[in-house]
């Protein structure tokens, strides 16, 4: 026996196998348990009363006493589908989709953006966020400046800040793999 541990089906309480066992003179067979719950009582059951009582999977136990939440209609589904790098707030999902559905092409924004994080020196990643200049978001610059461990304020150009945060980094850049 492997698995020495139950679940009773209507509770859900563990118990475990402590041994199985045969009475006399009847040579009943028997299965000896502890609960393993407080206070940790030891009983003796009949083998087949006990199989028909436990099982012994916690996900086979079936859903008594509890009611599957009604979905409310007065709240739309807000929560965006992210699939490859783009926030689809709708559609069908990856495997609704027909097999002949290409994939569709992330935007050249996300694209910069995704060139950005992976840059790996503030030097690239100022060549890179002039380049995407023009096609910088609200919502871009807020990642951006996040990635960077920045907060941006509503009244201020979070473009400049940014830039002005990486040419500041840019100084102390160097090299530093060859000295340790």
């Amino acid at each position: 026996m492997t698995s020495r541990l139950f679940y009773h089906k209507e509770t859900g309480a563990p118990v475990q196998i402590i041994a199985r066992a045969q009475t006399k003179p009847t040579y009943q067979e028997v299965i000896c348990y502890q609960e393993l719950t407080k206070p940790y009582d030891h009983f003796v059951m009949e083998k087949r009363q006990f199989f028909a009582e436990y099982v012994k999977e916690f996900a086979e136990l079936p859903l008594v006493g509890r009611k599957q939440i009604e979905k409310r209609e007065d709240l739309p589904n807000k929560q965006p589908r992210i699939s490859k790098g783009e926030i689809m707030d709708g559609g069908p999902a990856e495997a609704e989709k027909p097999e002949e559905a290409k994939e569709p092409e992330v935007p050249e924004a996300i694209q910069k953006m995704l060139a950005f994080l992976d840059a790996e020196s503030c030097h690239e990643k100022i060549r890179i966020l002039e380049e995407m200049q023009d096609d910088l978001t609200e919502h871009i610059l807020n990642n951006i400046a996040v990635s960077l461990d920045l907060s941006l304020e509503d009244d201020e150009d979070g473009f400049e800040r940014i830039m002005a945060e990486l040419r500041m980094r840019e100084k102390y850049e160097s090299d530093r793999g060859d000295r340790l």
